[in-house]
């Protein structure tokens, strides 16, 4: 790639949240507003953070970001696409290789060793060679090395402590190096030994991506360390330093 396709192609935001709102129709015909003209726009290298209350829509903000649902108004680019202008086949490749996702409860798959499960991504997609990468196995070694799980890859998921699960779980969501992260809570069903680890690594193997990262967390502690900080209340994204986002 050329250096102006380089400076071209970081321009582009890898997020960029337009007007989003997203209402849910509940069982008794009645709506229920979760977002409201939201905006947010990241860059490669950018990381922010999302605090706000259980229920008030942070999960929604990340499924939206990464396809997984459509807001009922405005508009969500990821890596430069319009997801309303896609079909859903479409849209799950580009979510597949553009946004790594992490979630509070890990979603491994416990009878699969843990390279196994940080290769699934590949397995679907069908990729056997990264662009810049080499061969996924590689690719898939050098990040049990950075998430220090090097001496556990051929143990089955399900022998691992929480902490070496979300630790895979990071692992897994950057094998295809997408340039965006989104974590969900991704401390949060840990203890403070190895909520401290977890955090440490995902910033560290992030940045070593130069990928942009988006969490949601109730931890003002984790959302520090982000280099913007929001919280999320009566569907507006507002704002926030850490000792705000303490109230």
């Amino acid at each position: 790639m050329s250096p102006e396709s380089r400076r071209a192609a970081e321009a582009v935001p890898v997020l960029d949240l337009r007007a989003v709102g997203k209402t849910h129709r509940q069982a008794d015909g009645s709506s229920l507003r979760v977002l409201g003209a939201v905006d947010l726009t990241l860059r490669a290298g950018e990381t922010a953070a999302v605090v706000g209350r259980s229920g008030s829509g942070k999960s929604t903000l990340l499924h939206l970001a990464a396809g997984i649902e459509s807001p009922s108004s405005g508009q969500v680019r990821l890596a430069g696409r319009d997801l309303a202008a896609l079909g859903d086949r479409e849209r799950s490749r580009l979510r597949g290789r553009s946004a790594g996702m992490i979630f509070q409860f890990f979603h491994l798959i416990p009878y699969l060793t843990v390279r196994e499960n940080i290769l699934l991504p590949a397995r679907i997609a069908g990729i056997s060679r990264l662009a810049a990468g080499g061969p996924v196995e590689e690719a898939a070694d050098r990040l049990l090395a950075a998430v220090e799980l090097g001496d556990r890859a051929a143990e089955p998921a399900r022998h691992l402590s929480g902490g070496e699960m979300q630790r895979t779980a990071i692992a897994r969501a950057l094998l295809l190096r997408p340039p965006l992260v989104l974590a969900d809570e991704p401390t949060g069903n840990l203890d403070a030994a190895a909520a401290a680890s977890v955090s440490r690594l995902l910033f560290e193997v992030t940045e070593r991506q130069d990928a942009a990262l988006l969490l949601a967390t109730h931890d003002p502690e984790l959302a520090s360390r982000c280099r913007r900080r929001f919280r999320l209340a009566d569907g507006a994204l507002l704002p926030g330093a850490p000792e705000a986002l303490r109230r």
